[in-house]
């Protein structure tokens, strides 16, 4: 009999057990969305990037963090600047040498956010340090960093870059780059603004693929920097409608620079070079619009030049492309002018493993939009409107 109390005792500590199992809520599995703003209890981008699982979205309000400074590890993870952009500015030197946010996980996507003032120790600071593999940014704004952009080598990376500005990138006493893809499966970029990076590339890669399209490249009146596009290990590269402009004090007159630092790892599917239908205004005393360090071919042609300048320098074939004094007036003028040579003149040229006509134009100040028929194709970077058209050579 004295052992009932404690059987009855058992018996309801094991009922209570029952109860709570089955009123228990299960636990959360799937994506989650964490809200991060001056006015929410996660405050800072670095406090969700502790929370965050693979899969989740993290919406961040349009504020300024000063100074916050994150790793994300996770894979299939958004990163989205809501109701504006949301401005990630460095005033001092960055604590983990080598980046604002560094990026590690795959599949990763970030829109809507800017980043600006990233200086390290060693000058190699950057906007975003990617280490992972696939990286998707849209309507990303860089500007007044060392670099904005800087990837590790990935053997499956994709990055992919889409309405997104990267502007007056600077590093003390030493060139920088306004964009730089280090040893990719795969880059692209597309209806973004590339300007006034100091001494370096304004975009270089060394990715195994590269669709550079639709962009605005430029240098500045004034500018100095090198190459407008280099892509020093080869790789199967196409570079399509992008409106480019060189500065007279640039520091290299070569345009696109290609397999200037040995392509010998590369197998030969992966050594050609297309340069079709880009508009160059060069206000230096001269320019080459593609130079060609290697015994792999490139194809020029249907590019249209304002101003001084050879098509193409080193091996390869060059067709069709047109060069014209600069305008007198308006030289930011991209369109091809009334009456000139380049009105309803373009080629289709086959070189397999793409078509020589653009199906797209670059659409100020971010985007693109789909390339108007009017006549036979022009040309050169943009196809000219109707009224423009009537004037036919």
């Amino acid at each position: 009999m004295r052992r009932v109390p404690h059987l009855l005792t058992a018996l309801a500590l094991l009922f209570c057990a029952v109860a709570t199992a089955d009123n228990a809520q299960p636990e959360e599995t799937g994506p989650r969305v964490w809200q991060v703003g001056p006015e929410r209890e996660i405050k800072v981008p670095s406090a969700a990037a502790k929370l965050a699982r693979n899969g989740d979205t993290v919406e961040i309000d349009a504020a300024r963090y000063y100074n916050d400074y994150a790793h994300w590890p996770q894979d299939k993870l958004t990163l989205r600047g809501v109701g504006g952009m949301a401005h990630m500015d460095s005033d001092h030197l960055i604590p983990n040498g080598k980046a604002i946010w560094i990026i590690t996980g795959d599949g990763v996507t970030i829109e809507n956010v800017e980043f600006s003032g990233a200086r390290v120790h060693s000058t190699n600071g950057a906007g975003i340090r990617h280490n992972g593999g696939d990286m998707r940014l849209h309507n990303t704004f860089f500007h007044h960093n060392e670099f904005s952009v800087m990837t590790g080598p990935s053997d499956s990376g994709k990055i992919h870059i889409s309405s997104s500005r990267f502007w007056f990138q600077h590093r003390n006493a030493r060139w920088s780059h306004g964009i730089y893809i280090g040893n990719v499966k795969r880059f692209s970029i597309t209806g973004s603004h590339i300007m006034g990076t100091d001494l370096g590339h304004q975009i270089k890669s060394r990715a195994r693929e590269n669709h550079i399209l639709y962009n605005r490249i430029e240098d500045l009146a004034y500018g100095n920097a090198s190459r407008l596009v280099d892509l020093p290990n080869c790789g199967l590269s196409i570079v399509m409608g992008n409106e480019m402009q060189q500065g007279r004090l640039t520091d290299n007159t070569d345009i696109i620079g290609y397999g200037a630092e040995g392509c010998e790892d590369r197998d030969e599917s992966m050594k050609r070079l297309f340069v079709w239908h880009n508009t160059l205004i060069n206000e230096a005393v001269a320019a080459t619009l593609v130079r060609n360090h290697t015994n792999a071919e490139a194809f020029v042609a249907n590019n249209l030049v304002y101003g001084r300048a050879t098509f193409l320098a080193g091996n390869g074939r060059q067709e069709n492309n047109l060069r014209l004094g600069l305008p007198r007036n308006d030289h930011r003028r991209w369109l091809p002018p009334a009456g000139s040579g380049a009105i309803d003149a373009a080629k289709f040229i086959t070189a397999p493993p793409y078509a020589s006509l653009p199906s797209r134009e670059f659409q100020p100040p971010l985007g693109m939009r789909e390339r108007a028929r009017v006549g036979k194709p022009d040309i050169g970077a943009r196809e000219a409107p109707e009224n423009l058209q009537k004037s036919r050579h």
